[in-house]
């Protein structure tokens, strides 16, 4: 990892709280929740547990196979993506006293929610990786999967979506949850298999403009230490 600097951490923050946006959105609609949400919520029925301890769990299981993946050595960062989901939480529980619901409304505004959902997911992912800060539990997952198989984040993430539904079909049949389709619906379908593209659409646009504000912000720095000079 990079050394930390002001203006990474402000890009590394933005993305975060893109991503908080981009679940407060989701959770607005009446479409159903992502993926690994999905899979989550079988887990939280099946074994009746809290989201306080389950969410934690999975967050960890995930970084442990993402460090695998990647054939990186333990460290004590593999506890910050835990820091990072209580900061995308706060965002999401402020931002859901903020953003109209969705629910009782048309299908066209619902899907035009989950669409500005996947692009601002998609935006704040492109903030978060181009920091080079260590990633949330699952798009460090996504990382790993995409450097094993060298393939860019959107295809990794794709997978990543895909291995999610797996897993919810998988826990609810075993927890006998067909009847609610594992808890899988429109926005598990849409998010999943179009996350990867708009990531991908986004990354090089996105990357030219910071490299330019990087650019810039040196050579800001090296003129004020010329003229100190």
């Amino acid at each position: 990892m990079k050394q930390f600097t002001t203006s990474k951490t402000i890009y590394f923050l933005f993305g975060l709280t893109l991503l908080g946006v981009c679940v407060t959105l989701i959770q607005q609609t009446n479409l159903g929740m992502s993926a690994w949400d999905a899979f989550n919520r079988n887990l939280y029925e099946g074994f009746h547990l809290p989201y306080s301890i389950i969410n934690p769990i999975v967050a960890l299981v995930l970084i442990h196979v993402a460090y695998l993946l990647q054939k990186r050595r333990w460290s004590p960062l593999v506890f910050f993506p835990l820091v990072i989901s209580f900061y995308v939480g706060l965002v999401i529980d402020l931002l859901l006293l903020v953003i109209p619901s969705a629910v009782d409304m048309s299908l066209w505004v619902n899907l035009a929610y989950l669409l500005v959902a996947i692009i601002v997911c998609a935006i704040g992912l492109n903030f978060v990786i181009y920091a080079k800060y260590p990633l949330p539990a699952l798009d460090e997952l996504c990382s790993g999967i995409a450097k094993k198989l060298h393939v860019s984040f959107g295809v990794g993430k794709l997978i990543g979506e895909i291995l999610a539904i797996a897993l919810s079909v998988a826990v609810g049949t075993a927890f006998s949850f067909q009847s609610e389709f594992y808890y899988i619906g429109w926005t598990t379908l849409i998010f999943g298999l179009g996350i990867g593209l708009f990531v991908d659409l986004f990354q090089r646009p996105i990357v030219k403009g910071l490299d330019k504000i990087e650019w810039k912000l040196k050579s800001s720095q090296m003129d004020s230490k010329e003229r100190i000079q």
